[in-house]
């Protein structure tokens, strides 16, 4: 025997002034008889087929959570829950289920949001009662106030999303205010490349400034490894003899185990490493030194920002990434082999490098372009430099 009755609308007719609501209902555990309860349309919504729209959304989400066992007597304490209470929830699950990185990104997050919540006088209001014209709302907020561009702002409704996903999952809210919060067009991204100068600069002084600061970056230019994953490395990592480092899903962006390759270029950097210490130990710890603390990529970027602000490089450590593969690529190493050295999944992930860097046909175009002048003085017999089909296409 169901416990419940599915969600339906009611559309009073369908007359604008009238209160709009989905109903469904469900069993009393104390009388075991059904109650009935309302979620109301918002009246902001000033069309008839924009409120079906939302109330179908509703319906959906509703009757998909009745189905897998969802019991709004329990919904209904946490539903008066205020937002600033929920958010704090939010983060101690975060806390203690990401990277501490990540946790940061959150805590940033609802910082602003919470900023915005006190701004509108909204900080008491219950979780239940936040939808999706406050989310859109305070998105417009950020968007105007932050300036961020749309990179920036589609990262920020993508981390809100996931915010009130766990409210939804814990069953405090039933449907997520952002899911509705469209994103704008992504923007061209930004990749920056050090000059040849500034790669000499970095080559003839760095070693001496800081030779383990400069393995880092020998390694985020050969080998595209991220500052954030080479503070993660560990001795056990690098294996020297077989000319690769093991990137673990601990470590890598994407959580799954990874493997580079050691060009030849860079083993005789590597081999300069101190090495001979236990395999936990991190190999880039305290001002990039070899030890058993995890250190914050922070730390490595302002190392190099003392080494570069000192010979005027204005570019940050990771754009020697771009640098590598720019310069790769120009070298003539083929996608494929480029693909899995930047362990992208794809090849599309890749071909964003290629667009960047070959905004112009090489010179081998310009060199290897055959000549119409030479037709007229070749002595011998002219062979036709196309297949014969091209010319006479109704022939094979």
């Amino acid at each position: 025997m169901e416990n419940y009755k599915t969600a339906k609308l009611f559309d009073a007719g369908g007359n604008l002034d009238d209160r709009w609501f989905v109903y469904y209902s469900f069993r009393s555990p104390e009388t075991e008889k059904f109650r009935r309860f309302r979620i109301w349309i918002p009246q902001k919504i000033i069309t008839a087929s924009g409120r079906r729209d939302r109330a179908h959304e509703v319906i959906k989400s509703i009757n998909q959570k009745l189905r897998h066992g969802y019991n709004p007597y329990a919904h209904l304490e946490k539903k008066y829950t205020s937002l600033s209470a929920a958010m704090k929830y939010v983060l101690s699950i975060k806390s203690t289920s990401c990277r501490k990185r990540t946790s940061h990104t959150y805590d940033s997050m609802v910082k602003i949001f919470d900023e915005w919540l006190e701004l509108k006088k909204r900080k008491n209001m219950p979780v239940d009662d936040f939808n999706y014209y406050h989310a859109q709302e305070f998105m417009d907020y950020t968007k105007a106030t932050l300036k961020n561009g749309n990179r920036t702002y589609n990262n920020r409704v993508t981390a809100m999303r996931t915010i009130f996903k766990v409210l939804v999952k814990r069953e405090w809210i039933i449907v997520n205010p952002f899911d509705k919060v469209d994103r704008f067009p992504k923007e061209e991204a930004e990749i920056v490349a050090f000059t040849i100068d500034e790669l000499v600069l970095m080559q003839q002084h760095l070693p001496s400034w800081n030779y383990d600061l400069y393995a880092c970056a020998c390694l985020i230019f050969y080998c595209f490894i991220r500052p954030q994953e080479i503070v993660r490395l560990r001795i056990s990592n690098i294996y020297l003899k077989n000319r690769c480092i093991v990137i673990p899903g601990r470590v890598s962006k994407n959580k799954k185990q990874e493997v580079v390759q050691i060009p030849d270029a860079l083993m005789p950097v590597l081999m300069k490493l101190d090495l001979n210490y236990p395999g936990d130990f991190y190999v880039f710890a305290k001002n990039q030194l070899r030890g058993p603390k995890e250190y914050a990529p922070t730390r490595m970027a302002e190392a190099w920002r003392e080494f570069a602000d000192h010979y005027g490089i204005e570019k940050n450590i990771y754009s020697l990434k771009h640098t590598g593969v720019g310069m790769a690529i120009e070298s003539g190493i083929n996608i494929r082999d480029l693909q899995l050295q930047l362990r992208h999944h794809n090849l599309e992930m890749t071909q964003v490098y290629l667009d960047k860097f070959n905004k112009r046909p090489s010179e081998k175009l310009s060199t290897n372009f055959p000549d119409l002048a030479q037709l007229a003085r070749n002595t011998g017999p002219v062979r036709s430099p196309l297949p014969a089909h091209i010319y006479n296409p109704g022939q094979s």
